[in-house]
């Protein structure tokens, strides 16, 4: 079965090693070279230079012109495999293959449709979510479902460890899934409510002192990738940006100070009033400096606590 693979982020390396160990794995697409770091150096990302250690040809269309989808054609796939590439994908590629064209979303669809469902997830303070292969269409994650796979999110988990979770469990599905469509098994239309994971903001980041201590901590685990939490902290007269990147709940409920106080500082915490309870933070970030946690935070900065806000 020839495959051509649509993706650019490394959450599609699990999936991508296993079509290639299991199918005919003829070419990767993915978004072009961009200025990564400090230097904005150009570079490829993760899955190119999988494919480039890997011998796999590859193509970077800036746009889906004329000239790449005749690429594709000539080359005939069986199936298109998609995850999260970045763009969406034409009725002039979806139905170039001679079988179909599939994509590996994680969320349980019709959840969390869209770029950041992970995220969102997390953010709303999910206890589940999982990994979903569809056959595509022309609109965003509606198409019919091939396989399903629900998981638990942890108490402990981010979106980097869920994330890493549901990369392993996307090839997984994959493989089921493609032995599925294989055997000319059913699809069926997805049910239940939807959703929309809309992309991320700089703004999305900020934390709302005067919310509850639970929603904090759900945003600090769902935007650590990016944006990360952040919020201001006065020093003299200049509020300098601390990201959080690590907090766990001290109370759930109750009122414990004004909205942001510091109401306590221990070697390994630092407790803040929140809107309902609250937030204790473990790691975290001042402009201009690396990520410490609070023990090592403590030692040069304790002096500017005062509050957050």
């Amino acid at each position: 079965m020839k495959i051509i693979f649509f993706g650019s982020d490394n959450f599609g390396i699990p999936s991508v090693e296993i079509l290639k160990r299991n199918f005919e794995l003829v070419a990767v697409v993915t978004a072009p070279d961009k200025p990564k770091g400090r230097g904005l150096k150009i570079s490829p990302n993760p899955v190119k230079e999988w494919a480039i250690a890997n011998g796999i040809n590859v193509y970077q269309p800036e746009k889906f012109e004329e000239s790449f989808i005749d690429k594709i054609k000539k080359i005939s796939p069986d199936l298109i495999v998609l995850i999260s590439y970045g763009k969406i994908l034409p009725s002039s590629i979806l139905n170039i293959p001679k079988i179909t064209s599939i994509n590996v979303h994680p969320s349980l669809l019709p959840k969390y449709r869209g770029p950041a469902p992970i995220e969102w997830a997390l953010i709303n303070g999910e206890t589940k979510t999982g990994i979903t292969l569809i056959k595509m269409d022309e609109n965003i994650d509606t198409g019919q479902i091939i396989i399903q796979k629900e998981v638990e999110i942890s108490p402990f988990d981010n979106a980097f460890t869920l994330k890493n979770r549901l990369s392993i469990l996307a090839a997984e599905v994959l493989y089921k899934g493609i032995e599925i469509i294989k055997q000319g098994g059913k699809t069926y239309l997805q049910k239940g409510e939807s959703s929309y994971a809309r992309k991320l903001k700089k703004e999305d980041g900020l934390i709302k002192w005067e919310e509850p201590a639970e929603k904090i901590h759900n945003l600090v685990r769902g935007v650590i990738i990016w944006p990360t939490a952040y919020t201001y902290l006065p020093t003299n007269s200049v509020k300098k940006i601390i990201k959080i990147y690590k907090t766990e709940i001290g109370n759930k409920e109750g009122k414990f100070g004004e909205k942001g106080e510091i109401i306590k500082i221990e070697k390994d915490y630092i407790e803040v009033a929140c809107g309902e309870g609250t937030l204790k933070i473990k790691e975290l970030q001042l402009e201009g400096k690396k990520r410490m946690t609070v023990s090592q935070f403590l030692c040069g900065y304790r002096n500017l606590l005062n509050s957050f806000g």
